[in-house]
């Protein structure tokens, strides 16, 4: 904050002391204070964004073992979402839904996305967490799963996306005896966020599979991928 408040406390001083103006006067210089503090603001905005991607790097590469390939690409242009990404996931990492619990809503938002990139880091991820290959499978070729607790979770996330989050009083009261109430709701949407990202920024960057999950990639069964047609699914319509 000290070096914010330096950069900014000549123009914030100047513009505080100036006496008030009615109508449509000018005061003189004005425009050239205004244009002085957007090259200070441009100036500090570039050197945190800098610092941004270093520290999404090294968080990164604590909490993954690498900088994976979509952090690589996007810290190109921004550190801004990959900072949000590793903070909200750092964040929703003591949330209420358990750790396969997630990994079977970011698994279906993989596939609701069409995003080969999130199906193969989460079928690693889910394996870790305990999901067998026989659920990742299913859950990546959008197949019913005969666990509830999974289903529910499946379903209240496809919900939320198609429904765009209106859901009534009758699908929040059949969640809820499935074990998915509204802090459970809520980290979904939080995930559906951090998914549909990663996911967009994947079908223009088409990312490489990072080197350690090739061979996750070479197991799977069912990777989604760009549509093989013109026509795409529309996002959030009801």
């Amino acid at each position: 904050m000290g070096a914010i408040s330096s950069i900014w406390a000549p123009v914030v001083s100047k513009s505080l002391n100036e006496p008030h103006r009615s109508g449509h006067e000018r005061a003189p210089g004005r425009y050239h204070e205004r244009y002085t503090f957007a090259i200070l603001l441009s100036t500090l905005l570039s050197s945190m964004s800098s610092d941004l991607t270093q520290d999404v790097e090294q968080t990164a590469t604590k909490a993954y073992g690498t900088v994976p390939n979509l952090f690589e690409e996007t810290n190109q242009y921004t550190g801004a979402p990959g900072a949000v990404y590793v903070a909200a996931d750092a964040a929703l990492m003591d949330g209420n839904l358990r750790p396969v619990d997630q990994q079977v809503v970011l698994l279906t938002m993989a596939r609701y996305h069409d995003s080969r990139y999130d199906a193969v880091v989460h079928a690693r991820m889910a394996l870790d967490a305990g999901l067998s290959p026989k659920v990742i499978e299913q859950l990546l070729a959008g197949e019913t799963v005969s666990d509830d607790r999974i289903q529910a979770l499946v379903e209240a996330t496809l919900t939320s996306c198609e429904e765009r989050g209106w859901l009534d009083a009758d699908t929040l009261r059949d969640f809820q005896e499935r074990g998915v109430g509204r802090g459970e709701l809520y980290e979904i949407f939080a995930f559906i966020g951090l998914k549909t990202f990663t996911s967009f920024t994947s079908h223009i960057a088409d990312p490489d599979v990072d080197p350690p999950l090739e061979n996750v990639e070479d197991a799977l069964g069912h990777v989604p991928d760009e549509p093989d047609t013109i026509e795409r699914q529309r996002l959030f319509m009801g």
